[in-house]
């Protein structure tokens, strides 16, 4: 104490107590000058207390909960606005007679209080006092956040977003992730679903059995209704669609991080509600000591009779509704119930009624009510029997606005269900209201029609005067078409220029007749791009759901086998589905092998193969070619011969293209063995704007250095669109990829092309290797390619490389590399060691070779 005294003169601390009560006020006083804290300023008034503020230091703030002209939270509130003359960071400690812990603790950390103590515990004041006021003291530490995000940038926004509210950890993979919970136990983790090496599935299950009261958000950018219920059911607080903006995403974090103060107040509130059963005159008693606090609290505490009548309401009931407290008591609470919603309220009193006949727990209630303004306000309503012996039959009632959270899920709904650019049904609101219409034309023989088009050209638009005029074009389009259709019908845009529209109760005449309408609609529309008029046609195919299948998916494909024929024949064509069409069954295979191919992406059974590209002059492996398979279901391994003719002609390519990249990179950061590797791309790669961002997102994502990587595109995919070609090898170079031209000499055959083709690797096309022992024309040619190529700065490779003749007379022509069965069969990652086994620095003895 002697220490303490002699510090105290050198820097008196100077405490300004705002209270009252005399006997309290007097209370505090005894206990800091008891330990030698002297300077103190006693006011009875938060006026005096502002005045105060206004013209002298102070150190601490010491201020009653319950102050006549301003209650102590408020006061706080004014003192870290910043608007006053003393420290924004002032000391505060709020003194109070009683309160909820929880809500008290929760309210405290809103209000910017740093401690909040009871009265009869007033012998801590002086420690807490001498705490808040050394050097080291700290402000209330940040909530901890662990991200567990595989994209970079979704990652960095998220840190940008929630750094000034949150002390951030971010992890990029799914097992590091659930490492850094296990040391780090996070006040909040927000969990991406797709993550390598580990779900975000399987992570939430770990921590649920470890801590299931952890607080965990789900991020997902393909979310379906059932899974977003798997995942809130596994233990997930709340879920966030991808992309988001930053106020949902301070919004969902802000609720989830309250998340746990929320159920404990609740149930410290319940604890005391629920001790009413047991004490009467403990609930008088109970009921004026926290009076104010029930007045403090945002949450509506009331309490009605056995007709439903209000008998008690607090001052959240005036904020919330508007309507005075005076005016309501007696009213029943069905006055305040929205008209839309007093069906459900009927139900609510029943289920109430019922659960006090039993004897058993009344259950929680999601209700709407009507405020003063008629603004519709939804409501969570937890309710108990009274414990007054005189009122058995009446309810303690906890109301908590929910309107906001109802809101939000109202807008997940509607989201999941439209298109964010044309506000139109989307493609999973259609694939299930197919489904129904499929069951129904089954079930009870009734006839429905599905409508199938798309824009003729509209990809000319996008092209030419950019996405942005294209999507005004839809969006306007959109519009056109809403006002054709009839109330039971439902227009969906699937994606693209494609819209699909089902049309209940119809007869095959009236299908035609309102496709036509549509084709009209669509033919008459026009619009003004910079000095041209612009108009559209429509393809269209029909089908009808008539029963003849329950199979929903065997529509939509009838459809799209109809819609392809329209446009075969011409284009801005109606075709109704006909399974004599000649096409049908060419268009019929690619569209199930396509949709196999996108399953088995969606399931993970798409896998690379290796085979070793070998260095002549160095007498090693350089690199390997990546080469793509698909697993089937059965563990069946089908070659890409099978499935992507039928990608091409389905047009989408481009998926293949972007899922073989992710998975490339993914196993190259894996096997440092594979040292190098050449990736194919399809010929409509280069067309994807999406192609150089997809590979640089997963540069980012694994870390592998771009060096690594080749990309090959055929000779006559490459020359096609010879301009963009260059744009795109110049963009890869750039990143540090380099570019080999495959299958050269099989399409154009002009060496003029090299000279403007910036590629590092030229591949001869197999059809010249692999009778080159027996054919003399073959060798010329060959010799004079691999000689221009040479000329030109690049490497030749010759590929189909059968035997080891085909391989002597490559030597002898001084072939840069060789690939095919004689050096090496293609091996999944698993076996690439196989072939390090064979010595660098030794000639190959190609007998040897692998032939697996």
């Amino acid at each position: 104490m002697l220490t303490n005294n002699t510090n105290q003169l050198h820097s008196p601390i100077n405490l300004l107590i705002v209270n009252s009560d005399d006997a309290a006020l007097a209370a505090i006083s005894a206990s800091l000058q008891a330990d030698g804290l002297h300077n103190l300023v006693c006011v009875e008034s938060a006026q005096k207390a502002l005045r105060t503020l206004r013209q002298q230091a102070i150190d601490v703030l010491i201020v009653d909960i319950d102050t006549p002209d301003m209650d102590g939270w408020r006061l706080s509130r004014l003192v870290r606005s910043g608007i006053l003359k003393c420290r924004a960071d002032l000391p505060i400690i709020i003194i109070a007679s009683t309160w909820c812990e929880r809500i008290a603790e929760v309210t405290a950390r809103e209000y910017g209080i740093n401690h909040l103590l009871a009265l009869d515990h007033i012998n801590q004041l002086p420690t807490l006092v001498r705490q808040l006021t050394t050097p080291e003291h700290n402000a209330t530490q940040k909530p901890r956040l662990l991200v567990v995000e595989d994209e970079p940038d979704t990652a960095d926004l998220i840190k940008r977003v929630l750094a000034p509210a949150f002390d951030i950890e971010i992890a990029y993979e799914g097992d590091t992730g659930l490492k850094a919970w296990i040391q780090g136990r996070h006040d909040l983790v927000l969990l991406d679903v797709m993550l390598p090496k580990l779900s975000g599935r399987d992570i939430l299950i770990e921590i649920q059995s470890v801590d299931p009261k952890q607080p965990v958000v789900i991020m997902t950018a393909h979310t379906t209704t059932e899974q977003a219920e798997e995942l809130m059911l596994l233990g997930a607080v709340d879920f966030l669609p991808k992309p988001f903006r930053a106020e949902q995403l301070r919004k969902v974090c802000d609720i989830a991080i309250h998340r746990e103060d929320y159920l404990v107040s609740n149930a410290q509130f319940a604890a005391r509600v629920n001790s009413l059963q047991e004490r009467e005159l403990a609930f008088r008693q109970l009921y004026e000591n926290h009076h104010q606090l029930l007045n403090d609290l945002q949450s509506v505490v009331m309490e009605l009779d056995a007709e439903f009548r209000i008998c008690y309401l607090n001052r959240a009931w005036e904020t919330m509704m508007g309507f005075p407290i005076a005016e309501c008591i007696g009213v029943s609470l069905e006055s305040f119930i929205a008209p839309d919603d007093l069906g459900q309220y009927t139900l609510f009193k029943n289920k109430i009624r019922k659960a006090l006949h039993h004897n058993k727990p009344c259950p929680e209630i999601e209700i709407c009510l009507s405020n003063k303004h008629g603004q519709k306000l939804w409501v969570q309503l937890k309710i108990s029997r009274s414990t007054k012996a005189e009122q058995q039959s009446n309810l303690t009632v906890c109301l908590d606005n929910i309107t906001e959270r109802r809101e939000s899920q109202e807008q997940l709904k509607y989201l999941a269900m439209h298109d964010s650019l044309t506000g139109l049904y989307n493609r999973h609101f259609f694939e299930t209201t197919l489904a129904q219409l499929t069951a129904d034309s089954v079930r009870n023989n009734r006839q429905h029609a599905l409508v199938y088009l798309d824009l003729d050209h509209f990809k000319v638009i996008n092209d030419t005067f950019g996405h942005q005029k294209g999507d005004e074009v839809l969006r306007e389009m959109s519009h056109l078409l809403s006002k054709r259709i009839r109330g039971a019908d439902i227009l969906c845009r699937l994606g693209g220029d494609e819209f699909a529209i089902l049309l209940r109760d119809i007869h095959s005449k009236e299908v035609h007749e309102f496709a036509q309408s549509i084709q009209q609609i669509i033919g008459e529309f026009s619009f003004q791009l910079q000095e041209q008029r612009i108009n559209l046609g429509s393809s269209i195919g029909l089908t009808l759901i008539d029963g003849s299948t329950n199979n929903a998916e065997e529509h939509l494909m009838r459809a799209d086998i109809a819609l392809y024929v329209a446009k075969g024949r011409g284009r801005n064509l109606i075709h109704q589905y006909d399974p004599l069409d000649s096409e049908s069954d060419e268009l019929r295979h690619s569209i199930n092998m396509s949709q196999k191919v996108r399953k088995a992406i969606s399931e993970d059974r798409m896998t690379l193969y290796f085979q070793p590209i070998f260095d002549v002059k160095k007498q090693k492996i350089s690199y390997y070619e990546a080469l793509v398979r698909m697993i089937e279901p059965d563990g069946r391994i089908v070659g890409p011969d099978n499935f992507i003719p039928a990608l091409e002609s389905a047009g989408e390519m481009h998926l293949l293209d972007r899922w073989i990249i992710k998975l490339a990179l993914r196993t190259l950061k894996s096997n440092d063995e594979l040292i190098h590797i050449a990736i194919n791309l399809s010929a409509q790669a280069f067309k994807d704007d999406n192609l150089v961002p997809t590979i640089l997102e997963n540069l980012k994502a694994t870390g592998v250095d771009p060096k690594r990587i080749t990309f090959e595109l055929t000779e006559s995919a490459s020359l096609f669109n010879l301009h963009i070609t260059q744009r795109v090898i110049a963009e890869l170079h750039k990143l540090g990829c380099s570019f080999s031209v495959d299958d050269f000499g099989s399409g154009f055959s002009s060496f003029a092309y090299l000279k403007d083709l910036p590629a590092d690797y030229i591949k001869l096309d197999g059809s010249f290797i692999q009778n080159l022992h027996r054919d003399q024309i073959d060798q010329t040619l060959v010799r004079s390619m691999i000689q221009v190529i040479q000329a030109l700065g690049k490497k030749a490779v010759a590929e189909y490389v059968e035997n080891e003749e085909i391989l002597q007379i490559l030597k002898e022509m001084n072939i840069d590399f060789v690939q095919g069965y004689h050096i090496g069969h293609p091996l999944p990652v698993e076996q690439i060691s196989l072939f390090s086994e064979m010595d660098p620095d030794a000639t190959p003895d190609t007998s040897r070779m692998l032939h697996h």
